[in-house]
């Protein structure tokens, strides 16, 4: 690694300068951690966010609606109609939409963070990984690039710009800050105290040969997937190669008709989660 710059191996003092992270986050990776846990727990953290209980109450009335049922007024009530994993990842989504959009990063950053998080999610279900903490893992694996926004928004949004010509992005972060983004991402993850297969699938995102866990294996595809189904739409998104260490060991078929299935799950999905 070359030499860091901009304060970068303090990483105390770079997580104070980022919007501070998601309480409910750090709270719902615990609660996967605890095979114990239960809907009403995680229903508390919805009754004291109204945003979060707003979200929560459109799905379920929503669901109500298409039988002709009068709309639910009790947070409770709605999650159990929806279900723990989707509760799971509406927390997640307003949390990490709060996080990326205060500032930094924008709009885009939190669609491509989504769009990872389902394409992980989906690949997760299809190689009996859990899919919770690969949603999660995905929609965090990008947060080292809050970091250089922060740092310098000029420099990190002309190495975008250029990378979108060549690809060369992580070449393009280590030239000017002395790390690239997977690299401070893990250290941040670190920081924040979260699972070290969090950590080290933030670390390895970008590879296109490594994959040393399943997790590490299911964000590598989730990431090449986005770009391959073009979501959010960038002329970034290309895939030159895909990583098939990852592949094998996931033990999916990347041509297969199961895949096809996922690819068009993935892309609804998300344009259902920007309408």
């Amino acid at each position: 690694m070359s030499e860091l710059k901009y304060g970068l191996d303090d990483i105390e003092e770079v997580a104070r300068r980022l919007p501070p992270f998601p309480t409910a986050i750090l709270k719902i990776l615990d609660l996967l951690r605890d095979d114990g846990s239960s809907l009403e727990v995680l229903v508390r953290l919805v009754r004291n966010d109204p945003v979060i209980s707003g979200n929560v109450l459109s799905m379920a009335n929503h669901i109500r609606r298409a039988h002709a049922q009068s709309d639910l007024s009790d947070p409770y009530t709605a999650a159990s109609l929806i279900g723990i994993n989707r509760l799971r990842r509406t927390v997640v989504n307003v949390g990490m939409n709060r996080f990326f959009s205060n500032g930094i990063g924008g709009d885009f950053f939190f669609q491509h963070s989504l769009a990872v998080a389902i394409t992980s999610h989906e690949i997760g279900l299809m190689a009996e990984v859990d899919p919770a903490q690969a949603y999660i893992a995905g929609i965090l694996h990008d947060v080292g690039q809050l970091c250089f926004h922060v740092l310098d928004e000029r420099a990190f949004s002309n190495a975008y710009q250029l990378a979108s010509v060549d690809g060369r992005l992580l070449e393009r972060e280590a030239e000017i800050f002395g790390a690239d983004h997977c690299e401070i991402g893990a250290k941040l993850a670190e920081y924040w105290n979260l699972p070290d297969d969090v950590v080290s699938a933030i670390r390895v995102h970008h590879s296109d040969s490594v994959a040393n866990s399943h997790l590490q294996a299911v964000i590598c595809l989730g990431e090449t997937l986005a770009r391959a189904l073009d979501i959010p739409s960038s002329a970034k998104n290309r895939v030159l190669k895909v990583n098939e260490s990852a592949i094998e060991l996931l033990g999916i078929q990347w041509d297969s008709p199961e895949m096809m299935d996922c690819f068009g799950r993935c892309k609804a999905r998300f344009l259902q989660n920007i309408a």
